[in-house]
């Protein structure tokens, strides 16, 4: 990042600060999704580096909207931002846009994919909202069927800052860590309840895992002889996205279970896991869901974190920088975008080609005999996330190419 870009301050006014009505202020939102408000705070921290002012609106609390309008009419906001928000669609009595009536710009940062918010987000955005996503195929996405939405862009995930110090991978208890859930890992054997040619989606996207979903859906609908226009296709590929979880689950199961398997000693927490039988293997330990927090703490004793994609092809997820910032070894599925920013030196990538997943076990295991070699991937990996791939550098991204043109 270029020095020039980032200015001092606090979140206090004292003598010499700058005056209430030309200061940056910014409005966060909160929700009841303790994974978004980790993002959210993170954030904060980073806004707050670079002297904004920051107003927080937890939305699971039933504390009423009069403070914050209050708020709002009394100090000129630079815009408000939020994760998977619906709140920017609110619309008043009359009928108009909440935000709209504010004229405040509404910053909506997706990190989903966008085919899960269509009818509760994308088509309730507002005229001055701005929609960001952490995959630029999802930008794409966005781009071309929502031309409702006037400014989009691609905003990666970030990872968590505030490891000071790590303990070497030589001192680290856990070998391996994977902590995700898993939503379904069937593949649908009858579809005669699906009205759109399921099957022949989903097995395309198991022998061509490098294409999305939302181009296999107009592929084979055109294979079918069903041209949609833009606006009746957008709808179309919104009411598959159930897709999205039963061939992201597939894969994730056929990563964790081949490590599993392998007698690799490994840590797994999430939902949807009790149901195989390789659970209770005697190298595995299942802990159920925890709390974010908690997985960052163990990521911290931990030597390699496993990490699979949802269906992201161009983006990340953020565990592959969390994992990074805790001073551990990333083994993470590949993207087009991780392939652009991580040196090869600073993470061990894999696809989910046949040879790639029956090589990942073997690969591993090599790692855990070599912690020379672990140490070196995990300190490199570390330098580097910490200086272009925390949520402080992604408030820096914001402030710098967004915030300070509104």
């Amino acid at each position: 990042m270029e020095e020039e870009y980032v200015f001092s301050g606090d979140n206090t006014y004292g003598e010499g600060q700058t005056s209430r009505e030309s200061r940056k202020r910014l409005v966060l939102f909160y929700s009841n999704i303790p994974t978004l408000n980790l993002f959210t705070n993170q954030l904060k921290q980073g806004f707050l580096e670079l002297g904004y002012e920051i107003y927080e609106l937890n939305l699971s609390k039933d504390d009423g909207f009069g403070p914050f309008l209050k708020y709002v009419q009394e100090n000129p906001v630079t815009a408000m931002i939020a994760f998977n928000n619906s709140f920017f669609g609110t619309t008043l009595s009359s009928g108009e846009n909440m935000c709209e009536a504010l004229g405040i710009p509404s910053i909506n940062i997706l990190v989903d994919h966008p085919y899960w918010y269509h009818d509760e987000i994308l088509m309730r955005t507002p005229s001055n909202g701005i929609v960001l996503c952490v995959d630029r195929n999802h930008m794409n996405y966005v781009h071309r069927f929502y031309p409702n939405i006037s400014c989009n862009g691609f905003l990666p995930l970030g990872g968590f800052s505030g490891y000071s110090t790590h303990k070497p991978i030589s001192d680290r208890k856990t070998e391996v860590l994977y902590a995700g859930s898993l939503s379904t890992n069937r593949i649908p054997h009858d579809f005669s309840g699906w009205d759109f040619p399921a099957k022949q989606i989903l097995e395309h996207l198991i022998t061509h895992t490098e294409d999305t979903i939302e181009a296999v859906i107009e592929q084979e609908l055109r294979q079918a002889g069903v041209i949609l226009p833009d606006e009746e296709l957008r709808k179309f590929i919104s009411s598959c996205a159930t897709l999205d979880n039963i061939v992201s689950s597939y894969y994730r199961e056929k990563v964790v279970s081949s490590v599993a398997k392998a007698g690799i000693p490994l840590e797994l927490y999430g939902n949807g896991w009790e149901v195989f039988d390789w659970v209770k293997l005697p190298n595995v330990h299942y802990g159920g869901c925890v709390s974010p927090e908690e997985i960052l703490l163990m990521m911290e004793d931990s030597k390699i974190i496993l990490n699979s994609m949802p269906w992201f092809r161009d983006g990340s997820h953020d565990r592959v920088f969390n994992a990074m910032m805790c001073g551990a070894v990333a083994v993470s599925e590949t993207s087009k975008y991780l392939e652009e920013v991580l040196p090869a030196d600073t993470w061990v990538s894999f696809d989910l080609s046949y040879a790639s997943l029956a090589d990942l076990p073997h690969r591993i295991k090599e790692l855990l005999a070599d912690e020379e070699r672990m140490q070196q991937i995990a300190s490199a990996g570390y330098e580097l996330a910490a200086s272009e791939h925390t949520w402080k550098a992604r408030a820096l991204e914001l402030h710098r190419d967004l915030l300070s043109q509104l």
